[in-house]
């Protein structure tokens, strides 16, 4: 097993990236805020984040089997399973030869159809945020191309796709 790191064209915000999660029982989808820093902020005040921020990222998974959502935090992460092989905070990986995807094929295999091969295509993803750990065993994820401006907005949007 082994972590692998995924660049995107964006940055996860250190500071409240405040992932949101919405999902029905074919798709899930992640929202969170980037770094947007500005470019006069001299460092001496705080922003508190509302939902009309803007400067956010919607990323959607297709056919997904499973995932987690909780801990660790940042200052936790030495204390996450994989941690040792190299998981790093504020950051989106990849884990192959994943545990986890054995355990699922472990537990489907009781089905009256089951084929290992129905799971060749599940990839297991971690997005790593200041909080919050988000974990997901998917096919696959895809970044919104047309999502909204702000937390509240693409909210809405994404409700009504559900």
């Amino acid at each position: 097993m082994r972590i692998e790191q995924i660049t995107e064209k964006f940055q996860i915000d250190v500071g409240a990236p405040t992932p949101t999660i919405l999902s029905n029982e074919h798709n899930l989808y992640l929202i969170f805020y980037v770094s947007n820093v500005d470019p006069n902020w001299d460092g001496t005040t705080i922003h508190m984040r509302t939902e009309d921020d803007e400067g956010i990222v919607t990323v959607k998974f297709d056919r997904f089997a499973q995932f987690k959502f909780g801990s660790p935090n940042d200052e936790a992460i030495s204390g996450h399973p994989l941690y040792e092989l190299g998981l790093e905070p504020y950051s989106i990986q990849k884990v192959i030869d994943s545990e986890w995807i054995k355990e699922l094929i472990k537990m489907n295999s009781v089905h009256p159809y089951h084929k290992d091969e129905l799971f060749s295509k599940y990839e297991h993803f971690i997005f790593f945020f200041h909080d919050r750990c988000f974990e997901i065993v998917a096919e696959g994820y895809s970044i919104e191309e047309k999502s909204e401006l702000n937390m509240r907005a693409e909210i809405e949007r994404i409700s009504k796709l559900l």
